[in-house]
Formats: structure tokens, sequence, C-alpha cells
């Protein structure tokens, strides 16, 4: 967009130059009358400038904290439990990793890009030469909600349940499988020892496993840790963090108090309300009648035309926010039609994603070529998506053996139409508007798409078994991800390589990055994956999805970031009076 506006202010310039020009050589005539001068443009204010672009005041304006008080927060969906460790849910982390629960070490929060770790109930660790060996000293000064006292015995208890191949927790034994042995040294030192060295061993192992107390879990089976009827955490999580649990009422809220024996900086609000509200346009109505102090979810057109809403525009904040997620189209390599890399290439440039991001999207997401999060160090800016073309992508399909020999406007090669199907999810309304826009520019350069719309668990099933030709879905992750998951060729069976991409040099850079500690040769590692990744062009990467919310006024402390809002920062002004409470 900058790109652009300066091209358009170079080109009015040179248009005056010439104008000029030409007067020079007509001085027997008479000047023109004179002008009236342009007005200037009104001068936007800048908190309404802020307002529209979703930036937030900076923390250091936001004035001093203050205890006490309520804030309601829009939940868009019931969790199926409160423990991240048997289901592994997006809400369910979102309200209670670090909040209620806690792990080994954190992450910083407010250190982005980088996101660095910082102690959590781990107060230090070390690290061995071998990069093998972790220990973990604990805090001493910690107790669990029920007032019982953490320590070791209740990180081994934990990680015992992770492991036991009857509870449900794959989705995080997977990141353990490295994990050659763990033991508690003595009640306040914990050691985990693993087969080879892993960059990533702070991050899924130790920053997002929820330490549970032993007094609890240890004497459950894994069959009974699992349900609800015999494990209480499942619905009542007795954790060691700022905020204590309180109650759950299903689909209608769950509800925190200020833990007062917190062993850090206590929380400044009294008690913070999840209110869940599934119908996108409803959070802003709820919001403009007071009985929601942030909204979660709101729809695109809602947010462009947002200002019009005054309730909106005069109580509330607006952020958006660009988390470590993007969405991409992928191509079925073991389909023959896709592994010619002129053939994935042409098709990235006919489709026309900027006109969609702008016209459907609203200009709300950003463009991305990066399987990483898109400020970070492993991404290379410097790298940008092929352009839309259908001149050039007609030529690389005719190059690629693709030419309509029959005149019927589908092209062939070796007797076989270029025709494919596109696999979406059922019920995405954006995907099938992007879809039917590619359907029609294949159409228009020779290719034959058809449109295949599926719901999620046959759409998940078909992705690991490999059975679609093209697809489209979002990656998300933190702000550091193991891109071995999605492109290693080991990946393909068992993995997210849905797509059977295979390279021995992609696979090499993936081994050499996940090995590296030195933070910026794996970055530099990292930006050579996605340069190969680009010039391949297994993926049509498309763009960085937009997370909008809206916050009231009365509500301060508060920053967005990859982690998620941080609620034992945030406190409400003491004169405003908090919205009406959740209706039953």
């Amino acid at each position: 967009m900058a790109a652009r506006r300066a091209a358009g202010a170079a080109l009015l310039l040179l248009c005056a130059g010439l104008d000029a020009a030409c007067t020079r050589g007509k001085a027997e005539e008479p000047p023109p009358p004179p002008q009236p001068a342009a007005r200037p443009a009104p001068a936007v204010d800048p908190e309404l400038a802020a307002w529209r672009a979703g930036r937030l005041p900076p923390l250091e304006g936001q004035g001093t904290p203050v205890p006490g008080g309520e804030v309601v927060v829009q939940m868009y969906a019931d969790p199926p439990s409160l423990n991240t460790i048997v289901d592994n849910d997006w809400w369910g982390s979102r309200i209670t990793h670090h909040l209620v629960y806690q792990a080994l070490v954190g992450i910083d929060a407010y250190d982005d890009p980088r996101y660095r770790f910082q102690p959590e109930l781990a107060e230090s660790w070390t690290l061995s030469e071998d990069k093998l060996t972790y220990t973990f000293h604990l805090r001493k000064d910690v107790r669990f909600h029920d007032g019982q006292p953490f320590g070791a015995k209740d990180v081994i208890a934990t990680y015992e349940k992770v492991l036991d191949e009857t509870t449900k927790a794959a989705h995080l034994r997977s990141h353990l499988e490295e994990l050659e042995s763990f033991r508690a040294i003595d009640e306040h030192t914990v050691e985990f020892v693993w087969k080879k060295p892993y960059f990533m061993a702070l991050d899924d192992p130790f920053a997002q496993v929820p330490i549970q107390p032993a007094h609890v879990i240890a004497k459950l089976t894994g069959a009974e840790y699992n349900q609800a009827a015999t494990n209480p955490l499942n619905r009542a999580p007795v954790g060691t963090g700022p905020f204590a649990f309180v109650e759950w009422k299903t689909d209608q809220r769950v509800v925190y108090r200020r833990n007062e024996d917190y062993w850090g900086r206590k929380a400044y609000l009294d008690r913070l309300v999840f209110r869940i509200v599934k119908d996108p346009t409803v959070g802003p109505l709820l919001a403009e009648k007071g009985e929601l102090d942030v909204v979660t979810s709101t729809l695109s057109e809602a947010w462009v035309k947002m200002e019009e809403r005054p309730a909106l525009r005069e109580n509330f904040h607006r952020s958006l926010f660009h988390d470590a997620t993007y969405n991409w189209i992928g191509w079925n390599l073991a389909r023959p039609t896709f592994q010619d890399r002129r053939v994935r290439l042409a098709l990235t440039m006919l489709i026309d994603r900027e006109r969609f991001r702008k016209s459907v999207l609203h200009d709300l997401v950003l463009p991305t070529t990066c399987h990483f999060y898109y400020r970070s160090a492993a991404c290379d800016p410097a790298v940008v998506q092929p352009p839309y073309d259908p001149v050039a992508a007609v030529k690389l399909l005719e190059e690629a053996g693709w030419r309509d020999t029959d005149g019927d406007g589908v092209r062939e090669r070796d007797g076989v139409r270029f025709a494919f199907s596109f696999m979406i999810s059922a019920s995405s309304v954006t995907t099938e508007r992007l879809a039917t826009l590619m359907k029609e520019s294949f159409a228009r350069a020779g290719i034959e798409m058809s449109i295949q719309k599926v719901e999620w668990a046959a759409f998940s099933k078909r992705l690991r078994e490999h059975e679609f030709d093209a697809c489209t879905l979002a990656w998300g992750a933190g702000p550091r991800v193991d891109p071995a998951q999605v492109w290693h060729s080991s990946s393909t069976e068992g993995g997210s390589n849905f797509i059977s991409f295979s390279n021995p040099e992609a696979d090499a850079l993936i081994e050499a990055g996940r090995v590296e500690f030195d933070e910026e040769r794996r970055d530099a590692i990292f930006r050579k994956l996605q340069h190969l990744l680009h010039e391949e062009q297994p993926y049509t990467w498309l763009w960085v999805p937009a997370r909008r919310t809206l916050i009231h006024r009365r509500i301060h402390g508060v920053k967005a970031n990859l982690a998620f809002w941080q609620f034992a920062d945030w406190w409400v002004e003491p004169q405003a009076e908090p919205p009406a409470p959740a209706q039953e």
C-alpha cells in the first residue's frame, strides 16, 4: 500500500512538470486567470486514526493500576473441558494456561517478536553442554488454589499422566517422543533427559504442559483421569496461577476470582468472567448494551462499518492484531498434475490474491510467503508473493506441456485433461468465495476445477489419507515452530505433510535447524527453507488473518500479543460502572 501511494505521488509530479514545459512556448497568450488554491485535506484526529487502524493506546500512557472490578470477555465456543491435557482445545488453553494453571516456564508476552522464555513455576533452569539434560529448580513459595503446597511431586505426577498411553494426551505426548527420562532430584528440583538435542524443548514440552496437583491426579488411572465423572479437574481446575476457578455453567459462562495467595504479583481484577456468545453478530450488540467488556469475534464486514455505531466508537478501543497464523492452498504432489513446479507457480499466478484480500477481506489481512511467525527473523521480508499474471501463467502451462489440442477449452497433456477438485470446508463462506474466484480464473486459462464442500470430520480424514487434489486451510503456531511437522518428508505418513512434499534439501535444512540452539544461526537456516519453499510453490501462500477485538475503554493495562490477553495485568477505572451481569 505504501509503495503504491508513493508511485501515485510521483506520477502526479511528472504530469505537473509536463504542463509547465508546454506553457513556456506560448508567451504571447495572456496568462490564465488565477485558480483558487486547493483546500488541504482535513486533519484526522490521531485518536480516531488509531481507532480506525485498530491500534491500542501504548501501555505507558494507560495510567497507574488499581485493584478491583470485574471484566466480562466474550468466548465464542464452550470448551469440551478445562483440562487441556485431555482436550486440546483453543479456548480451553486460552482461559487456563498461565492464568489458572502454570507451567515450568512461560514466555515474555510483551517481547515481540522473539517471545523469550521466563521463569514460571521453575525459578531457574540449566541445560547441559550436550544439550540433553534440563534441570529445573522449582519455586518454594507456591501453593495450589486448594491450599496444598506445590513441589516436584506435582511435576512428576503431571508428566506421568501426559506419558500414560491410556490418557487422552496424545497431542502433548507427540512433543515428548524424544524424552529419555525424567525424575525428581529432591522436593524442589526435577531433571529431564532427552535422547537428542531439540531447539523446541522449552516450548511445547515445558511451556505448554499445565502442572496439576499430585494429590488429585496421582491416584487416578488413565481412564479415570480422562473422564469428568472421576477427574474433578476436567470441569473445575485447581492450579497455581493468578486466577482461581469459581464456576462453569455450560453454554453460559466460566468465572474466575483473583488468587489472593498468589506467589507473584497479584492480579488487579477481582473477577474475570468468560461469557459464551457463539454468534459473531451478537457480540457487538451485547457490547453496545453494556453486557460485554471484550468482544473477541467480529465479522470483517461489521469491523469496517463499525464507525457508524456510536456506542462502539465512543466506548471501545479496537485491536487489530495479526497472529502467528497463515492461510494457504495446498497442491497434492502425489498427484501427477501438480508434480511440475511450473504448474504450481502458474496456478498461484492465476489467483488474484490482492483483489480478494481487498474486496472480500477488506484489506484487514497481510500477504505472506512464510511458514513461520511473519514478524520473526525466520522470515525474510524480501520474499514476496508471485504476482497475479495470467499471461505469464499460461506461458508456464504451455512450457509444462499443457495445451488445448482439441479445442474444447480445456488443456491436455499426454491425453489427460487438466481437471481437478478443490476441497474446502463446508462451513466457510469466505473459502467458498475464494474457490469461486479460482474456478472462474482457472477456466479462462483452460483448467477445469470443481469445488468439493466437505464437513470437517471427513475433511480431516481425507487430509490424513491424502485423498484430495487440492485444498485450503490455515496453520497456527506460536513465536517458534518446528517445520518438520509440515514439511519434512517423514511427516507424509502420520504427520501434517498432507500434500506429500518431499525434498532432500528441505529435509537437511529442517534437521539442521532442529538441533541448532543459536537463534541467529537457526533463523538463517529457516530463511533458506523459506526461499526453497517459495521457489517450489507446494503451497500458494495467501495471508495472515487478523484477530479483531473490541475492548472497553474502562479497561487498562492492555497490549495485544501472540500469547493472548494478559488478564492478570488488566485493571479497570474504579469509578466506572461494570456491565450488566450475564443473563442466566
